[in-house]
């Protein structure tokens, strides 16, 4: 019989038994224990396994067997140092993070250092602000254009629509991009038939999502239609509302289908390409919801008044809700996302109340201040980009079971908060080259970079912070930190920027 070649350090005997002397035990270690550590199926069967094969290697060399015992011990240690309470968690996450170790992508296994990751970062994230703050931009010349449309002027309640419908919706799609970009670095998409189904749940949780904020909206605007010097209560208040039900359910459902879809291409894509889906993910769908909202609002609100008079803006909003039963049903039957529905509506509303309140301060300011409309959504918008996606990365970070990370998060931390910088001046710089009549002082250039570094640090403190309490305590941080982010930044920006007016002696850009 052939015997078996000694491992490294180890010395062969004349009788052909191995030697695993003291010296050679340390060397062997780390052959040793690869062979007897089984997939990571069972936190309970590897370390089973692995001390049976270490009370074989006792027999051969007793410093050897312990050795690997002992190792196989400090896994299972750190492998169940997870929270107790985990039952809000995604069970994607959960079952991938414990045995689909070995598939996970490799820029999530492999020990980075911190010039690469700062690479990464400037590379991935750098493109994906740019085209976020192209977005914010599109987003708000949509709005000054369809707010003159015919529909919008025999139904001013669409105003209102336009404003909450925005920020719930690109919300639940935030969620849904933080969701999947942690699936995708827990290796769930490199088994194909694992992320198509990752997929298609994440979307019909969306769709369902989107049912019931656009249902809410379109009852809150009808609503608050009835307000004092808003309309008068009698002719018309129920076709106005069916078409307020009709468009605001319309518009949340196939406006979450178009940029569900685009967030599933994107987190597919650039999983496939090695690119972290964090860094890019939540960029993408905060840019291009905007813009769909109010395309697909302006267009259907159009269609709907037009048939204000007949039966069809009912028969829309019924259909929508009859979609939106089905979607409940299968979204209720599947055991891995089914918790997720009861999950994050409280941070919802918030968002919704604090951006209401931003808009407040804007309203207030705008006649003082004509030039601060424009970098709200700027200093707002990239602000909490990069607050959404430093939250998803220590999300993801979580759920592998590496939220120990303190030195990485910290330099993520500070790269984050330099792009951000240039990022910011260089909005100020394009504005002042297309209209050369807008002047920028340098008072107002020094108080505005001063704004968005305490901005962009608020929001990066908040969003790790929320992690790690809302983990701690049981909760996944992909259904609940984002919406907490993206509303506390939208009030602190504008409020920021409001000062930086001020204190600038009403300098305009």
């Amino acid at each position: 019989m052939t015997q078996p070649s000694p491992p490294p350090g180890a010395q062969a005997d004349t009788d052909g038994t191995i030697d695993l002397s003291l010296a050679g035990a340390k060397d062997a270690l780390p052959l040793a224990k690869d062979a007897l550590s089984p997939p990571r199926s069972s936190n309970a069967i590897e370390l089973s396994v692995v001390t049976m094969g270490s009370a074989s290697l006792s027999s051969l060399s007793p410093t050897l067997g312990s050795a690997v015992l002992e190792e196989a011990a400090d896994d299972e240690a750190q492998m169940m140092s997870l929270p107790a309470s985990s039952e809000g968690r995604s069970s994607f996450a959960t079952s991938s993070s414990r045995s689909s170790a070995v598939c996970m992508s490799p820029f999530t296994t492999r020990s980075r250092t911190p010039r690469q990751i700062m690479r990464e970062l400037t590379i991935e994230v750098l493109p994906a602000l740019l085209v976020s703050v192209a977005g914010s931009v599109l987003a708000g010349y949509i709005l000054g254009q369809i707010q003159d449309s015919p529909a919008f002027k025999q139904v001013p309640a669409l105003f209102i629509m336009a404003t909450v419908l925005l920020n719930l919706k690109s919300n639940i799609e935030l969620n849904m991009s933080a969701r999947l970009s942690t699936l995708a670095n827990l290796g769930v998409f490199d088994d194909k038939e694992e992320g198509i189904r990752a997929m298609r749940s994440n979307m019909e949780l969306l769709l369902l999502q989107s049912t019931i904020v656009g249902a809410s909206v379109g009852l809150i605007s009808s609503v608050l239609s009835l307000l004092p010097g808003k309309r008068a209560t009698g002719d018309g208040f129920w076709e106005e509302a069916a078409v307020l039900m009709a468009s605001g359910i319309g518009c949340s459902v196939v406006g979450g289908a178009v940029i569900g879809s685009l967030v599933i291409l994107t987190v597919s894509a650039s999983h496939a390409c090695g690119v972290d889906p964090d860094n890019i993910g939540t960029p993408i769908a905060a840019s291009f919801g905007d813009m769909s909202t109010l395309l697909i609002l302006g267009g259907l609100a159009s269609v709907l008044v037009h048939a204000v008079d007949t039966p069809w803006p009912l028969l829309t909003a019924v259909g929508f809700g009859i979609f939106g039963v089905f979607l409940l049903r299968i979204v209720r039957e599947n055991h891995q996302m089914a918790h997720h529905f009861g999950r994050g509506w409280l941070p919802l509303v918030y968002a919704a109340v604090t951006s209401s309140a931003a808009g407040v301060i804007v309203e207030k300011c705008a006649s003082r201040f004509p030039g601060m409309p424009a970098l709200v959504p700027v200093i707002n918008g990239i602000g909490g980009n990069i607050g959404t996606v430093f939250a998803s990365r220590v999300s993801t970070s979580l759920h592998r079971n590496r939220g120990s990370h303190d030195s990485e998060h910290r330099l993520v931390m500070v790269v984050l908060l330099v792009i951000n910088i240039p990022v910011q001046v260089a909005f100020l710089a394009m504005r002042r080259f297309v209209d050369p009549a807008l002047t920028v002082s340098p008072g107002f250039l020094l108080a505005y970079t001063a704004a968005t570094v305490v901005h962009g640090l608020a929001v990066l403190v908040l969003g790790r912070a929320a992690c790690t309490y809302l983990w701690a305590r049981g909760y996944d941080p992909d259904d609940y930190v984002n919406p907490f982010v993206t509303g506390t930044g939208d009030m602190l920006g504008t409020f920021l920027l409001a000062v930086v007016f001020i204190v600038a002696g009403g300098s305009d850009v």
